[in-house]
């Protein structure tokens, strides 16, 4: 990439106004900022902050590599509420020696303030342009599908799954859940689990190979 060409991503939190605890939320949402400001810095050129009260987030990438991670993991910490993303590659030609993202302005951004807004018409959680409407459109629609797979998960069942994600333990689950080992085994397979698994690591390997590109 040229010297003023990044990676907006920007994060809008979805449903703001029915959010109930807000400063919790936003407590939440500032520890995620600063999680993922921490494992993901390598791939950053400003960090991740909040940039319109409760509702937006935002940060600019040198590199896309673990851009599906960065949105798992928010969506995660998030679970309950959600957020649509928009990913943006294009130039920045203010404020870049702030490190700022609030205090940044330019193409890329006027783009992505764009993409959000017809986001915001969808029922979808994902925009991408970095110029290459192919791979634009595949990458969009691999994390959207992957999102309504998810969406309708019960809570039992996304509680399930993340916690079998962090062992891959079926027994250690059950029993920190107090669920039968047959339970938790029901929900993995009807999650379509092993499967989903595979798409989104395939995910992260495109990813990887585009953002070289």
């Amino acid at each position: 990439m040229k010297n003023d060409e990044f990676y907006v991503l920007l994060g809008d939190v979805i449903s703001s106004k029915k959010i109930k605890n807000r400063e919790e939320f936003q407590k939440e949402l500032i520890n995620t900022c600063f999680e993922l400001n921490e494992l993901y810095k390598e791939d950053m050129y400003a960090k991740f902050e909040i940039i319109k009260g409760l509702d937006e987030i935002g940060c600019l990438l040198e590199k896309i590599n673990n851009l599906y991670e960065i949105i798992s993991l928010i969506l995660n910490r998030l679970y309950p509420y959600s957020m649509r993303f928009v990913l943006v590659k294009g130039h920045v030609d203010t404020g870049l020696s702030t490190k700022k993202v609030s205090q940044m302005d330019g193409p890329a951004f006027h783009r992505a303030s764009d993409l959000m807004h017809l986001l915001k018409g969808e029922t979808l959680i994902f925009k991408m342009d970095r110029g290459s409407m192919v791979i634009d459109k595949l990458i969009t629609n691999n994390i959207n599908l992957i999102y309504l797979l998810k969406k309708n998960w019960s809570l039992k069942k996304t509680r399930i799954i993340r916690e079998y994600e962090k062992k891959e333990d079926q027994k250690a689950v059950a029993k920190k859940l107090g669920l039968t080992q047959q339970a938790v085994s029901y929900h993995i397979k009807s999650s379509n689990w092993k499967e989903l698994r595979k798409i989104e690591n395939d995910l992260d390997e495109i990813l990887k190979i585009i953002s070289r590109t």
